[in-house]
């Protein structure tokens, strides 16, 4: 029997490029190869690198712009070629929390800036001028950007003509609480990076690469490996709608669980919700013709934004609510917080508060659409609703219709249905359990300990999927079996072992499934570190809304309160046993 090869390559340079745009210069910094093996990519290196080049001294609460740097890192293997998007990490202080904002989005950027030879972008200082810059052969160029002042994110990307284009819209610039990032025409969430991008002068940098994408360093193996994981997915009927829709697709299984947040929490099933799902798709998708658009939708239409500008609002035309998401894309707002003031606005107007504003007892898309432009430019009365949701209820009242957890509004899930994503809801983590949304869930008195395991085991194995660049969805077929979904003993560790395979191809030297669950530890133990050494943080409070806390009243027929309580204590003590 012939014996197997193992990987064993030759260590591949990789750069960090830095860019200070104080002093408008930049600097190419070569990553080591122990810095390279220890941090692999993505989240867990976005992370060290932030650590390395913040400076402590100069992050009081006013301060966010000289000593916060933002780090963009794509996963390790995010440059090769897959069939789903890969993704990239951006890590900052928030000025809305106080901590550590780390988000990971799916998109041909992550291969963009991997093809351009950069292991992770650093941007330190705060800018003179209202700037831009430009990522380009092998250097930066800067140029100043008041021309661009008060423009959307659409038009500067018209105008400026680049292939991968990263700005702020007006309400960036404007320093609205809800503010988000547009990389590559999508909505980047990532609590407070636009405001950091406000802060720092930055409007927009651009990203022209040549030529993307690399070999594997095993290319039949490579492409065996993709491509049963493809044909897996394609089996499942959501996995073939996921593939054609996007992650709207999960909607269709929201009345099923009773998970959608309606109508401001107020109900958890419609059979309107019918009008925002994705179509079907029964027929049988060639290997050839599959490909999972996640991250690459024009639209940016997915589930968050679907509910929180749709049924949290009690909009149910998919026309619509399409009108509100890319108007939210266009002024640089992010949907999820943008849909939860809104909703909160409309139910407080109903109680007799915010007599600033016009009736909004039923839902209109067209005064939703004034609402958000209002917001953005800080124009009439979207110069109240431009604050956060904290500073909302403490100057207007109607605490019992906000729902924000560390001053980000939560995103439109009723945690009733989901004990596990309310736990990392309460942590300040949004990482999705699709388990959950696709199968469901029932919180009983004595699973606790499985539930928090469920939450810790999300939190790192998604961290581990960061570090490498792969698509969440990627993992899709471990939770759509109808008998073994997620968290399936057998699955736990299987799902490593595909992470492994997919970063030894892409790094060249052997990894195996233990090593991956150690990045995953490692991601979750830095950020952790980093935010205990904030002053003021909020880093040790986990906690939810009193209304998902005490009110158990919906027209679901399982309805219920979160035990939180409980799941933080189960979370707690798995935490102590792993160290």
């Amino acid at each position: 029997m012939k014996k197997k090869r193992t990987l064993a390559f030759p260590y591949r340079q990789r750069l960090v490029l830095h860019i200070d745009i104080a002093s408008e210069s930049f600097e190419i910094i070569p990553l080591s190869e122990d810095d390279a093996k220890a941090y692999l990519g993505g989240r867990l290196l976005a992370l060290e690198l932030w650590r390395r080049f913040a400076v402590f001294d100069e992050l009081g609460p006013r301060h966010y712009e000289s000593g916060n740097p933002v780090v963009f890192a794509p996963g390790s293997a995010s440059d090769l070629s897959m069939s789903c998007p890969t993704s990239y990490t951006i890590v900052t202080k928030s000025p809305l929390t106080g901590k550590l904002a780390v988000g990971s989005a799916c998109s041909s950027l992550a291969k963009a800036i991997a093809g351009a030879g950069y292991s992770a972008i650093v941007i330190t200082g705060r800018a003179r001028r209202l700037l831009s810059f430009k990522i380009q052969d092998g250097g930066v160029s800067f140029a100043a950007a008041e021309e661009f002042h008060d423009l959307t994110t659409v038009e500067v990307a018209k105008k400026t003509g680049a292939n991968h284009v990263v700005a702020i819209g007006p309400a960036g610039e404007h320093q609205v609480a809800h503010a988000s990032l547009v990389a590559n025409n999508q909505n980047i969430r990532c609590g407070g990076v636009a405001l950091v991008f406000g802060l720092k002068n930055i409007k927009f940098f651009t990203l022209d690469v040549a030529a993307t994408g690399r070999e594997s360093y095993d290319p039949h193996r490579f492409g065996l490996l993709n491509k049963s994981y493809m044909q897996a997915l394609s089996k499942s009927r959501i996995g073939r709608t996921v593939a054609k829709e996007g992650t709207l697709a999960l909607l269709s299984k929201a009345n099923h669980h009773g998970w959608a947040a309606i109508d401001n929490y107020s109900t958890r099933i419609d059979g309107r919700l019918w009008g925002l799902c994705a179509r079907s798709c029964d027929e049988q998708v060639g290997e050839e013709e599959f490909f999972c658009p996640v991250g690459e939708e024009k639209s940016g239409m997915d589930l968050q934004s679907a509910m929180a500008l749709g049924s949290n609002l009690e909009l149910f035309d998919s026309r619509s609510v399409q009108q509100l998401v890319t108007r939210c894309l266009e002024n640089g707002l992010d949907p999820i917080s943008a849909g939860a003031v809104l909703s909160w606005a409309r139910k407080s107007r109903m109680d007799g508060l915010l007599g600033f504003l016009p009736d909004m007892q039923r839902s209109s898309a067209m005064l939703s659409l004034r609402l958000l432009d209002a917001m953005a430019y800080q124009h009439g009365n979207g110069e109240q609703l431009g604050k956060t949701m904290d500073e909302l209820v403490g100057t207007y009242g109607g605490a019992e219709h906000a729902f924000a957890v560390d001053n980000l509004p939560l995103p439109p899930f009723d945690y009733r249905a989901l004990p596990v994503q309310a736990l990392l809801a309460s942590l300040g983590d949004e990482r999705l359990v699709y388990g959950e949304l696709l199968w469901g869930n029932r919180y009983r008195r004595g699973n606790e300990r499985i539930l928090a395991s469920w939450a810790l085991y999300v939190q790192q194995l998604s961290s581990a999927m960061e570090s490498v660049g792969l698509c969440p969805l990627m993992l899709l077929t471990s939770f759509a079996h109808p008998l073994f979904h997620f968290p399936f003993w057998k699955n736990k560790r299987k799902n490593y072992t595909c992470l492994a395979a997919f970063a030894s191809l892409g790094e060249g030297y052997e990894i195996h499934a233990q090593r991956m669950m150690e990045i995953g530890r490692k991601a979750q133990t830095l950020e952790q570190h980093i935010n205990s050494l904030f002053d003021g943080a909020q880093h040790s409070t986990a906690k939810l809304p009193d209304q998902l806390l005490v009110n158990g009243t919906s027209n679901y027929r399982r309805s219920q309160i979160v035990p939180l309580a409980r799941l933080l204590d189960a979370y707690q003590s798995l935490l102590r046993h792993m160290k």
